[in-house]
């Protein structure tokens, strides 16, 4: 699953340029977590912007139409009446330096920092919905996730699903055929590398760029 990532400003600015889309705000996050509100990419009137949405949505009336989980399984996104709708014609583009997990050892739990090896940015697959006029919030997103890497196992079993850069205009605006929708997400992941990282990540209120430093003396996994 994906719980927490990051994205930074000199993220941010590369995909202005990529899309040239308007900047968006400038202050970089370093903890973004779900019931927040982030940026993603989205389309609106046949324009790709920066759209601020709040992440996931777990305060649900009796009827549920406002409720939206934060992450979604590639396998069932194209079926689940939760998604469906927002899968064919809603899709969006969650800009990440990077993700966190955590890794169980015994009875402790160690954070760690998955990132591309070569710290470029990249994004993960989503989609958003409106959220009902009483709601706190005018849309939700959430992040959808597919089976981890072997290498990545030892951390979680499912991981966010990267949509590649060549595929991002596509995903964004494009009429593609659910096959086609499902090949982006399950193309290669890019390498990666984890790093172990201060637990203070565990935290919600700290959003710092120590979040993202090593832990002394810790290695990097390649996958």
């Amino acid at each position: 699953m994906c719980g927490r990532y990051s994205l930074t400003n000199r993220r941010r600015e590369a995909l202005n340029r990529k899309f040239g889309v308007p900047p968006g705000p400038t202050t970089p996050r370093y903890n973004c977590a779900p019931g927040q509100i982030h940026e993603v990419v989205s389309q609106e009137g046949g324009e790709t912007v920066w759209t601020r949405m709040q992440w996931g949505n777990q305060i649900s009336s009796s009827s549920r139409a406002d409720f939206l989980p934060i992450n979604a399984r590639s396998e069932t996104v194209a079926s689940k009446p939760t998604f469906c709708d927002s899968f064919r014609e809603k899709r969006c583009l969650i800009p990440a330096d990077g993700w966190f997990e955590w890794q169980l050892i015994e009875t402790q739990r160690y954070p760690h920092f998955v990132r591309k090896k070569d710290h470029s940015t990249f994004a993960f697959a989503g989609t958003w919905k409106e959220l009902p006029p009483e709601s706190l919030h005018r849309q939700a997103f959430t992040i959808i996730t597919r089976s981890a890497p072997p290498n990545l196992m030892h951390l979680h079993h499912r991981a966010p699903a990267i949509i590649p850069e060549s595929d991002w205009e596509k995903w964004l605006a494009g009429k593609p055929g659910e096959e086609e929708l499902i090949e982006m997400m399950s193309c290669d992941q890019p390498e990666l590398e984890a790093i172990q990282v201060s637990s203070k990540v565990n935290s919600t209120r700290n959003d710092g760029p120590e979040l993202l430093e090593p832990e002394s003396g810790k290695q990097s996994l390649l996958f």
